[in-house]
C-alpha cells in the first residue's frame, strides 16, 4: 500500500508539471506484467496470483477487463465491481502499480466503435475504477489514451496507451467462415477516410513519439501486426497501420515494442518495417483461452502460439541491454520466452524518413 501511495504521488506531482506525457515517475521499471480477457465470475482466476508471484513493476491490463457487453451502467458498474471483488486481482492491485485500457467488452459492446451511444458514461465507470481520484489527463479529454514515463534518464521508459474504441469507425463485414486458418467476420477496408484512433489521437501519438526515451512501449488492445485471422486488428485499416509504421520512422525509434490482446491465446509477432524489425507481444486469456483460434494462420509469429491461461512477462535486462519477453501459465511457469537485444532494435542511420 506504501509502495503504492508513494507511485501515486510522484505520477500525480509530475503530471501537474510535464508537459509531454500524462504522468512521469522516477521509479525504475525493470519488470512489467500484462494481460487481457478477464471474466471475473464462474471462470478461474489463478492467473492474478501467478502474475503476482513474478513481482512486476508494473501491471498493464490491455483490455476485455470485464465482459460488460451492455448499455446498463449499472450493469457494468457491477461487473467492475465482481472485479473488485476478486482476490487475486485485488492482492495484485495493493502490490504493484496498475495501468488499464478498455478493449469492446469492457467499453460496453462487442467490437464496438465511435458509435456506441453509452461511450461518454462507460469511460467516466472506467476512470472511476482504475483511476479513483485522480485528475488524470484522460478525465479531461474524450478516449483513453494515455502516456507514462518511468525511471532516470538512461534507463527510462514510455508507455503509450492507445485507444482503439472510442474513435473507431465500423468495419466491412464479411461471411463468417471458421475454418482452420481463418476465424472470419471481418475483412481490410479499401476507404483511407475510415479511422481506428482519429485524428486527434493521431496528433497526440506523433507528439508522444518525439519525447525522448530509452525504452518505448506501445499498448493497443487489438493485434497491430498479425491480421490473417479475420479477427479485429490493426490490418483491417491498412491506411492506420502504415500511418503508424510511417510514425516510427520518422521519430527513428529504437527499443520500442507494441503489446496487445483481444485473442484468447498468446503469441510473439515480428515485422520488419524497413530496416527495423517491430515486435507485438500478445497476452490474451487471464481467464479463459480458445483451442482453435491459435491454429489461424500468422506469418509474423516468432516461436509458438500458447492457448492455456496466460499472462506476459517482459524483464528489462538494462545492464545487458536486452528485453526478455515470457509467456507465463497459471502456475506462473515460462511457456515461451524471447530475448530481443536492444542492439536489434535500432533504425540504421542511412535509412530515410518518408
Amino acid at each position: 500500500m506504501k509502495k503504492n501511495l508513494l507511485m501515486y504521488l510522484a505520477l500525480l506531482t509530475a503530471g501537474c508539471s510535464s508537459s509531454q506525457s500524462d504522468f512521469q515517475s522516477p521509479q525504475e521499471i525493470k519488470r512489467l506484467a500484462f494481460g487481457s480477457c478477464c471474466k471475473p465470475r464462474n471462470y478461474p482466476q489463478n492467473m492474478f496470483s501467478a502474475i503476482e508471484k513474478r513481482q512486476p513493476d508494473l501491471f498493464l491490463m490491455l483490455g476485455d477487463n470485464i465482459y460488460g457487453d451492455t448499455e446498463d451502467m449499472n450493469l457494468l458498474k457491477e461487473k467492475y465491481q465482481e472485479l473488485a471483488e476478486t482476490p487475486g486481482f485485488a492482492s495484485l492491485r495493493r502490490s504493484c502499480p496498475l495501468l488499464a485500457i478498455w478493449d469492446d467488452h469492457d467499453y460496453g459492446v462487442n467490437d464496438g466503435g465511435r458509435h456506441y451511444p453509452k461511450k461518454q458514461q462507460s469511460e467516466r465507470i472506467f476512470l472511476d475504477f482504475f483511476e479513483p481520484g485522480q485528475q488524470s489527463p484522460r478525465s479531461r479529454r474524450p478516449g483513453l489514451y494515455t502516456s507514462h514515463l518511468y525511471g532516470p534518464v538512461g534507463r527510462r521508459i514510455q508507455i503509450i496507451v492507445l485507444d482503439c474504441r472510442y474513435f473507431r469507425d465500423e468495419l466491412p463485414k464479411t461471411e463468417w467462415d471458421h475454418t482452420k486458418d481463418y476465424v472470419g467476420w471481418y475483412e481490410a477496408t479499401m476507404n483511407p477516410e475510415l479511422t481506428l484512433l482519429g485524428e486527434r489521437q493521431w496528433q497526440w501519438l506523433d507528439r508522444q513519439l518525439s519525447v525522448p526515451a530509452d525504452v518505448r512501449i506501445i499498448v493497443s488492445s487489438i493485434q497491430v501486426l498479425a491480421h490473417e485471422k479475420g479477427m479485429e486488428n490493426w490490418g483491417h485499416y491498412p491506411h492506420e497501420r502504415q500511418r503508424l509504421f510511417g510514425l516510427l520512422k520518422k521519430h527513428q525509434v529504437r527499443n520500442t515494442l507494441a503489446l496487445s490482446g483481444d485473442v484468447h491465446f498468446a503469441e510473439i509477432s515480428k515485422k520488419n518495417i524497413g530496416a527495423y524489425p517491430f515486435y507485438d507481444f500478445t497476452s490474451s486469456g487471464l481467464t479463459h483461452t480458445s483451442k482453435s483460434w491459435p491454429l489461424a494462420k500468422n506469418h509474423y509469429r516468432v516461436g509458438k502460439a500458447v492457448d492455456q491461461l496466460n499472462a506476459g512477462i517482459i524483464d528489462i535486462d538494462w545492464q545487458a541491454r536486452r528485453f526478455i519477453l515470457r509467456i507465463i501459465d497459471k502456475d506462473s511457469q515460462d511457456a515461451e520466452v524471447h530475448e530481443i537485444p536492444f542492439d536489434e532494435l535500432q533504425f540504421s542511420k542511412s535509412e530515410p524518413s518518408p
